[in-house]
């Protein structure tokens, strides 16, 4: 399993010269495999996922505020690849999703429909989402995806991709709470990889309840009491410069806690 990051950044997306190591792209990660493709969100760093015609390819939704979908009609691939793309969330049925994504590319918000100009984008019910992407594709299915509900205004979930023996957990836009230590504990057990929403820092969190979201150090403390392999730090402060995440990752970064970087993969 290889993951990319193809997005670190949170909220906006950002540019210029303070920009250029960690990126300014908003939340978009693929998953590649033998098998599969998967993309968990698709914010501005969608436009440079390479998507593959020979596998299929999943793009799976955390929930819907527009630094999560906000790329999704500026990727090229999209319209010359043939095949069907799977698009599904744990945290709604297929039509919600449709209807949310539709209102969000369109009319006041979009020069063009672009989800009914898609032909190619099939929406599919989160819980049918395996057997219909084996039976499209005829190959045995090789896809387990577990979920949990995150504490984010207006709905959110975290997803473990479960593949080749590997694990992935991604827990962005979180607001983390000691009473979901227990929870997250046994959602993350034995993950090679967990991606922590580190939008903030300890610091920083005091004037920020409520915006649902965790920080920095409180990702490292959760890693310390958690049977994982890896933590990757993701979903950076749009004013979180070059400098501020390389001081942080100078601080903080060794074999166990990553610091994200936009371009960046890792093979689990």
């Amino acid at each position: 399993m290889i993951v990319n990051f193809h997005g670190v950044r949170g909220s906006t997306p950002v540019s210029g010269p303070a920009f250029t190591i960690f990126g300014g792209h908003t939340s978009c990660v693929e998953i590649r495999t033998s098998q599969m493709q998967i993309i968990l969100d698709a914010g501005s760093g969608f436009q440079n996922v390479m998507l593959c015609d020979d596998l299929p390819v999943v793009i799976l939704f955390s929930h819907f505020h527009h630094d999560h979908i906000q790329g999704l009609a500026f990727n090229k691939g999209l319209f010359a690849r043939r095949n069907d793309i799977f698009l599904a969330s744990a945290l709604c049925d297929a039509a919600h999703l449709r209807d949310m994504l539709q209102i969000y590319f369109s009319g006041s918000y979009f020069p063009i429909d672009f989800i009914e100009g898609a032909n190619n984008l099939r929406f599919v019910e989160f819980s049918a989402l395996a057997d219909m992407v084996a039976s499209a594709f005829s190959v045995a299915s090789a896809l387990s995806v577990e979920t949990l509900s995150l504490n984010h205004f207006g709905g959110c979930v975290g997803y473990n991709i479960i593949m080749d023996d590997r694990k992935l957990c991604y827990l962005l836009d979180n607001e983390y709470e000691d009473a979901q230590q227990d929870s997250l504990a046994a959602f993350v057990q034995g993950a090679n990889l967990v991606l922590w929403d580190g939008m903030f820092l300890a610091a920083e969190l005091p004037n920020h309840r409520g915006w649902g979201h965790s920080s920095l150090e409180q990702g490292i403390s959760f890693a310390e009491n958690v049977d994982i392999t890896r933590l990757a730090i993701t979903h950076h402060a749009p004013f979180r410069t070059d400098n501020d995440l390389l001081a942080l990752e100078a601080l903080h970064g060794n074999e166990r806690i990553l610091i994200a970087r936009e371009g960046a993969s890792v093979t689990l």
